[in-house]
């Protein structure tokens, strides 16, 4: 494994340690392909990496759930999170893993 997927793998297994975490991905700008990640049985990974474009940090919310995601150069960290998630801990979290891609 070389040092970039090594590195992914750290950010994506502490973002799956994040309370109320159910899938989190490092997803290409480029063209939306998953490039590491990890999901909960029943997300659709590819649903959630298919906006591979996002401009800034981005935040959804439902009745189901929320979606985040924050660029890094031409990567595009994401994580899906349950409605209880602490919004701003997982922001923090993002925005400091995000630095480590690069």
């Amino acid at each position: 494994m070389n040092e970039f997927m090594a590195q992914y793998n750290r950010v994506v297994d502490e973002l799956m340690h994040t309370a109320g975490v159910n899938a989190a991905l490092i997803v290409s700008r480029v063209d939306g392909i998953v490039v590491d990640g990890n999901v909960h049985v029943g997300t659709d990974a590819d649903a959630i990496a298919a906006d591979g474009t996002t401009p800034g940090f981005l935040h959804l919310e439902g009745e189901r759930g929320r979606v985040c995601a924050m660029p890094q150069g031409d990567l595009l960290l994401v994580t899906v999170a349950e409605p209880w998630a602490n919004l701003g801990l997982l922001r923090l979290t993002m925005r400091r893993l995000a630095e480590t891609l690069g």
